[in-house]
């Protein structure tokens, strides 16, 4: 049986560190949920977080930075 993973990449973040990060959360192992999830969110130190998203068949990540969630907080913000 064959895995895959999906990574969303936003805000112009370069590819390859987006991987970079993605791959220190999967080295990690699953440490959410009773061992089944990888953790939620993992911040890192250049202000990127991978989020992870919980679907049934398939890994997903998301890699955000910070000045792509302040600035959609702030669109939020004026929708509601």
């Amino acid at each position: 049986m064959s895995e895959k993973i999906h990574i969303t990449i936003d805000d112009g973040i370069n590819p390859e560190v987006a991987l970079r990060h993605v791959a220190e959360v999967v080295s990690k192992g699953r440490v959410g949920k009773n061992g089944t999830m990888y953790c939620y969110v993992t911040l890192f130190p250049d202000d990127i977080r991978v989020v992870t998203k919980e679907y049934r068949k398939s890994d997903c990540f998301a890699v955000y930075s910070e000045r792509y969630l302040l600035k959609h907080k702030q669109q939020w913000k004026t929708k509601s």
